[in-house]
């Protein structure tokens, strides 16, 4: 089975990557390839707990959730997360190191760089 990696560095609602990000992974899905999602910098912040629903946008914590329930494997750069306070994430989420990008690259068929 094909694996597609990801290495995402934005946060959540500064820009259309996390919404990109998701979408991509989304599809990797629904062809029935593997997805790896390593969340590095303000990234992490995207599977933080608690996001405010708004009609009309985007609600990043859920469709982290959603890809997580799905098969997605997500990490989470430990580092980043300490810096920025980020204590509170969503279940199935890894803490992670930078030699997790390491593996994630080996394992994968393709690598995207999202920022």
């Amino acid at each position: 089975m094909s694996t597609i990696g990801f290495l995402f560095f934005s946060g959540p609602y500064q820009s259309e990557s996390p919404e990109t990000t998701i979408e991509l992974a989304k599809a990797t899905l629904e062809k029935g390839m593997k997805v790896k999602i390593f969340c590095y910098m303000d990234a992490v912040n995207c599977v933080k707990i608690g996001q405010k629903k708004v009609p009309g946008v985007m609600n990043i914590e859920e469709q982290f959730r959603e890809l997580i329930e799905k098969g997605a494997e997500v990490r989470l750069c430990t580092l980043c997360m300490l810096v920025r306070g980020t204590r509170d994430y969503i279940e199935g989420a890894k803490r992670a190191g930078t030699p997790d990008v390491a593996d994630i690259v080996e394992e994968s068929d393709r690598v995207l760089v999202i920022f």
